[in-house]
């Protein structure tokens, strides 16, 4: 292999070569730890004979090296048998000793170290503690024959600048891409890119790679940085929270001005704002990404909610756009959100709404599975028939796919040997959390991360079950509560999304974003997890009326809201009657009516606060900020 050939997927050896002084051990153990390889010092491999002979001023002969490196050679042919790289400092001066140490041509390459006579001896001259005498590098450099197919760097410079200029050459430096994290979303993206004709190579610290990913890979955040093409693009698909910031730090030094960050992860915005602004101190670009639709989409094309610099996304703009999922009418599911931390706000927001429609779906199962007696099949026919009508969406398609499973061991329905847990991750509970403070109502949102909650509590809630009793079951018209329940679960879901672009328009207000909703919400079209039918009304209603405060107030939605109040006050009579929990649904139609309501009983709240902590009032019939004395 010649010096400058790239480093393969293959595990490898350097071996950091030179006279003595030259920096070996130095500059071997910065590389090491920039590959992230361990290091190995060749003179530690020494027998106690050679040590002694070289302590005292004698110049080491072919025959006392021979057993030195073929000791070596074995050390370096057990650690690639193995699958372990590593780095060696070693003098290796003659052609003939690096042949022995060359196990494998294509696996084991030189760096030599090069300097004058004069510039090692003045070197030697000052080092301490070492058994080399400066008297012997005479013999060494009379010794030296120089390799042609080594990576040959001056030692004048710094070792940083050595290793780097090492770095560099040891690298394929034409990948386009980096991808830190290669977990299932991380892999799937990086074959989402190859197929676009993007050259990825990608890192991971603790690698479990199938045997079908072939995506060059790197053994270190250095290795990663400078395999690209500057200014360089990094995509973290990493856990949020610590490990982001880690994986920054890790990168953060080899990093130059011009480069960029994307974390694809579900970080939390304000994390996403600090992080944009530290690295922008040193010139890095840095945009926090949500990406939607889980492994398939990753794999064939998700939704992505990029936000930050608007310079930054004009330079990853192609290629997101290309990996993107494409609507119906052929839009890259795929847009710059807004400054700072918007994308990931806004992709947190995605995720509420999630919850929460997810939350409406498994209400409606569970009033017409457990409470009306529908078998899965019966209920995977019902949500296939609706999923052809407003309810299209990829939930209700799923959930098709669901109640249809069978278990391969029990031959029963899968869904009915699954424990009622439901686990989370947290970006539910961080939207309902945000608007809490940013003061928007969502009760569907709320409710679905509560539920989650209130299904971990298996135990308790068995005991009580024997307490207070189960569910009653329905005696009435089956046919006509299915038909309640599509009305009940649109005008939910509706109402859900309705919250969600609340949330979005206040935050937008709050943090100066200008987010654009009708963008927003034609890029959650095709790719990501919330994807529906009805999302092509809902852009069009915020591109008639980008400044329209909320979804209730478009006619068209008004209209089908008011269609559709029957059934939904009918499956939540239903479910209150029989003591089906319908929490998310009951909880939407209370949101319903309390945003239809000219006038609620805020005003005996405030009357309340009034007159046990003086917080005043405002009146109905004049201006100004009251409190009564109240008797």
């Amino acid at each position: 292999m010649g010096g400058d050939a790239p480093l393969t997927n293959k595990p490898a050896f350097l071996i950091v070569m030179g006279v003595s002084g030259s920096g070996k051990t130095t500059i071997g153990r910065q590389l090491a730890g920039k590959l992230g390889w361990p290091f190995y010092d060749g003179d530690d491999y020494h027998t106690p004979a050679n040590v002694t002979k070289m302590a005292a001023g004698i110049s080491l002969d072919d025959v006392d090296r021979a057993g030195w490196l073929t000791t070596l050679s074995h050390l370096i042919a057990e650690k690639l048998d193995r699958g372990e790289s590593g780095v060696i400092a070693c003098s290796a001066l003659k052609q003939a000793y690096r042949d022995t140490l060359r196990v494998n041509v294509e696996q084991v390459r030189f760096i030599f170290l090069r300097g004058s006579y004069k510039q090692i001896w003045e070197r030697l001259e000052n080092r301490k503690g070492h058994f080399m005498k400066a008297e012997m590098l005479r013999s060494q450099f009379d010794d030296l024959e120089e390799p042609d197919d080594a990576i040959t760097i001056d030692v004048t410079v710094t070792p940083d600048k050595i290793v780097r200029s090492i770095m560099e050459r040891l690298m394929d430096t034409d990948f386009s891409l980096g991808i830190m994290g290669l977990g299932v979303m991380g892999r799937s993206l990086a074959r989402n890119f190859e197929r676009h004709g993007y050259k990825v190579v990608g890192y991971d610290p603790h690698p479990h790679l199938p045997d079908d990913f072939t995506t060059a890979t790197v053994t270190s955040p250095a290795a990663l940085v400078a395999s690209l093409t500057p200014p360089r693009i990094i995509l973290m698909m990493i856990p949020a929270g610590a490990p982001v910031d880690a994986a920054i730090g890790s990168l953060k030094e080899s990093l130059q001005a011009g480069d960029i960050i994307i974390d694809g992860g579900n970080s939390y915005f304000t994390d996403t704002e600090r992080r944009e602004r530290d690295l922008a101190a040193a010139g890095v670009n840095y945009i926090g990404m949500g990406v939607s639709g889980g492994e398939s989409g990753a794999l064939w094309g998700p939704s992505m909610m990029p936000g930050g610099a608007r310079q930054a996304w004009d330079s990853v703009r192609p290629m997101l756009e290309a990996i993107a999922a494409k609507a119906d009418d052929g839009e890259p599911c795929v847009t710059w959100i807004g400054p700072g931390g918007a994308g990931h706000y806004v992709k947190m927001v995605h995720n509420g709404i999630e919850y929460g429609d997810m939350e409406l779906i498994a209400e409606i199962y569970d009033l017409l599975h457990r409470g009306a007696g529908l078998s899965n099949n019966e209920l995977a026919d019902i949500f296939t028939r609706w999923n052809d009508g407003l309810l299209k969406s990829f939930l209700i398609e799923i959930t098709v796919r669901v109640l249809r499973q069978v278990d391969a061991e029990t031959g029963q329905p899968l869904l009915d040997l699954i424990m009622d847990i439901a686990g989370q991750k947290g970006t539910g509970r961080w939207t309902s959390e945000i608007a809490m403070e940013v003061g928007t109502p969502t009760p569907t949102i709320n409710t679905a991360v509560v539920m989650r909650l209130l299904s971990a509590a298996k135990d308790e809630r068995v005991k009580v079950a024997k307490l207070l009793g189960g569910t009653q079951h329905y005696t009435g018209n089956v046919a006509n509560l299915v038909n309640a329940a599509e009305e009940a679960l649109f005008a939910a879901k509706l109402t859900a999304y309705a919250q969600g672009m609340d949330l979005l328009r206040m935050a937008s207000d709050q943090y100066g974003w200008e987010l654009d909703l009708a963008a927003i919400v034609r890029i959650w079209r095709a790719g990501c997890i919330i994807r529906a039918e009805v999302l092509n009304d809902i852009a069009s209603a915020f591109k008639r009326r980008p400044d329209m405060r909320h979804l209730y107030l478009d006619d068209h939605f008004a209209a089908e809201l008011i269609a559709k109040q029957a059934g939904w006050r009918e499956v939540v009579k239903t479910g209150v009657s029989m003591g089906v929990p319908l929490p998310a649904l009951a909880a939407s139609l209370g949101y319903f009516d309390a945003y239809r309501s000219a006038r609620l009983p805020a005003n005996l709240i405030q009357a309340q606060r009034d007159l046990f902590g003086a917080h005043t009032y405002h009146r109905t019939d004049r201006d100004g900020v009251f409190h009564t004395e109240w008797t």
